[in-house]
């Protein structure tokens, strides 16, 4: 059977940690196109989960069988860890498919809403979808949809469907870039999952300063070990005295005993990458001024969230961000506000509950008294919870009544962090509010759960319970 005509996708991703199963898929208004390129001469299948599960899941299984060379393909659903059921409506179009000897590929397309509630899943154009995946090593016996071997490998993965394609700026001569980097960090072998913090100082700086926009620097060797990436801005008054003693070290894991307490500063989010993301560039006419003296930071920290599922030998990564910056000042200083429920030791959330908590940002405290008169511009935002954290929403209310959403995620996974860029900047004038609320599920956890220390260790906590 002859390869899939070319036809440009806008979004690709690996959704497994060595590199055999690619993901392409191009968003439209009604529908996506998706393209899956595995190395099985298999089935594949691919779905969609609420919560990264099989259970309830909407399941397409697809692939090329090897006595007829046709391609098949059916849309069903997981009522448990097992074989997936035929759907009843079929509501998957498949657009081609072939194999060759090591990989077999796929193209079909699925609309957002198939209006088959009983067997689909609605898909989401605003919040984070968890996609489940596997692939077996034989077709179906007999053609027998319902004869399907076991996995031989399967995952899960959380995106934004939706999420516009990178814009490059065009880069000019005034444009500069600083890399930072972990320090040559080698992986346990006996951990499937390490967050690595370390601290970093900005370049020399003759004048006042932009950043402008930041891409991911992945060492290709290591590709399916880097989960994330956090870059924090560290204030605490006189940091000098905190801070440049850190700058030289290789840095420690992050949130344990012994990350130095000043870290836990390091707070304010300045970039936000997960595996997939392409990078992210501010709006042409705005910059993050650099350097404390000009209203920003002059030391970060960087955190790394490190997988090793397969517990890999020899591990070393190098892998980090390229930061943009340039002098050639824009017109406007961007700056970042942090809104939300405060993380204290009286933010109390008892066990075996599902929890709301609200943090208001109300109009003289939050914005009177620091925002100019004309008020800020909104363009993008980092929506953050812990790991209890199931749903955020950021509403605006003006005047009494509540304006459009700002920013939704009613499927927030911790371990997908990233910068959500508005279609339309927001104008938060002075008087308005903003207010965050955000969803918890502690119905896994018998003891109760508190702000401040035990919030902060989440990242350590997962560490380890992957180690147990």
């Amino acid at each position: 059977m002859a390869p899939l005509s070319p036809m440009e996708m806008t979004h690709e991703i690996s959704m497994d940690q060595m590199g055999k199963y690619t993901l392409r898929w191009t968003p439209g208004e009604d529908d996506i196109i998706f393209e899956v390129h595995v190395a099985t001469k298999g089935y594949i299948g691919i779905g969609f989960s609420t919560n990264g599960g099989m259970k309830g899941s909407d399941v397409i299984i697809g692939g090329v069988d090897d006595a007829t060379n046709e391609v098949y393909l059916t849309d069903r659903y997981a009522t448990g860890n097992t074989v997936p059921q035929v759907d009843a409506s079929q509501d998957v179009k498949l657009l081609g498919g072939y194999q060759n000897t090591t990989h077999t590929s796929l193209r079909f397309s699925r609309k957002w809403n198939t209006c088959d509630d009983k067997e689909d899943l609605e898909l989401s154009k605003e919040d984070t979808v968890r996609l489940i995946w596997a692939y077996g090593a034989a077709d179906p016996k007999n053609k027998d949809p319902m004869a399907i071997s076991y996995h031989s490998q399967r995952g899960s993965k959380s995106i934004y469907l939706n999420e516009p394609r990178l814009q490059l700026p065009k880069m000019s001569a005034d444009i500069k870039s600083w890399e930072i980097r972990s320090p040559n960090v080698q992986l346990p072998d006996n951990l499937t999952t390490l967050y690595w913090c370390k601290l970093f100082k900005i370049p020399r700086l003759t004048r006042k300063t932009h950043v402008i926009g930041y891409v991911p620097v992945i060492s290709d060797d290591n590709i399916q070990h880097v989960h994330h990436i956090l870059l924090y801005e560290c204030h605490l008054p006189e940091s000098e005295g905190y801070y440049e003693k850190w700058v030289d070290v290789d840095g420690a894991q992050c949130f344990s005993a012994n990350m130095p307490v000043s870290w836990r500063y390091c707070n304010s989010p300045l970039v936000a990458w997960a595996i997939g993301g392409e990078g992210n560039f501010a709006p042409d006419n705005v910059g993050f001024p650099l350097g404390e003296e000009h209203g920003g930071a002059t030391y970060f920290m960087m955190e790394m969230h490190y997988d090793n599922p397969n517990l890999r030998k020899g591990v070393v990564d190098n892998s980090g961000l390229r930061i943009y910056y340039t002098e050639n000042l824009r017109q406007y200083d961007a700056g970042i506000l942090m809104t939300g429920h405060k993380v204290t030791p009286m933010q109390i959330i008892p066990p075996r509950q599902q929890w709301f908590s609200v943090g208001i940002c109300e109009a003289y405290d939050c914005f009177f008294k620091t925002s100019p008169e004309t008020g800020i511009n909104v363009f993008a935002g980092i929506l953050h919870s812990h790991l209890l954290g199931r749903n955020i929403t950021l509403r605006h209310v003006r005047d009494n009544k509540e304006l459009p959403v700002v920013l939704r995620d009613l499927n927030y996974d911790f371990n997908f962090q990233e910068t959500r860029n508005l279609k339309n900047e927001l104008k938060v004038k002075r008087g308005d509010y903003l207010i965050t609320e955000c969803g918890l599920d502690s119905t896994a956890r018998s003891k109760a759960t508190f702000g401040d220390a035990e919030m902060l260790e989440d990242a350590s906590r997962k560490w380890l319970e992957s180690s147990a």
